[in-house]
């Protein structure tokens, strides 16, 4: 367990387990668009299972981002040892807390509709056009969410 918090392997000041979440984070956009191609090729069941295991993951990986600023690592430190002020990385961090809530609370919609939409057997068929819309726009959700995570770690781990 100790192995979690120890110097991570991107060569910066974060532990391991940070690290990771950097990599799956900055991996989610493909993983995504991967799972989107799926469905464009007719592999519902494939697609489904793909967009449900990605946004656990993403929820695990949010909790534990957001666990590891609050609670395991000290906030007040993390910004001391980098060279943003306290005041833009408190309202960024409260930015990207409000953003990941957002995001997950779209995608766990989009998720339910298009449960309830097969069921109806309007999916794929008579809903398609409006799963990608909202699919779009949780798509950009992910993306501002993925980017300011980055920005966040690179704030506390690397500037």
């Amino acid at each position: 367990m100790e192995y979690l918090f120890g110097v991570g392997f991107l060569g910066t000041r974060a532990p391991y387990y940070m690290d990771g979440i950097i990599v799956f984070l900055l991996s989610l956009p493909f993983l995504i668009l991967f799972s989107i191609m799926l469905a464009g090729n007719g592999k519902y069941r494939l697609h489904r299972f793909t967009q449900t295991l990605l946004f656990i993951s993403t929820l695990l990986i949010l909790i534990a981002f957001n666990y590891g600023i609050h609670v395991y690592e000290n906030f007040d430190e993390l910004v001391a040892m980098g060279s943003v002020d306290y005041t833009q990385t408190f309202y960024l961090l409260v930015a990207q807390t409000i953003l990941s809530m957002v995001m997950l609370i779209m995608w766990f919609s989009t998720l339910l509709f298009a449960i309830s939409d097969r069921r109806r057997r309007a999916l794929p068929g008579l809903y398609s056009s409006g799963h990608k819309k909202t699919g779009r726009k949780v798509f950009l959700a992910v993306i501002l969410t993925m980017m300011t995570n980055v920005y966040l770690y690179w704030i506390f781990y690397i500037s």
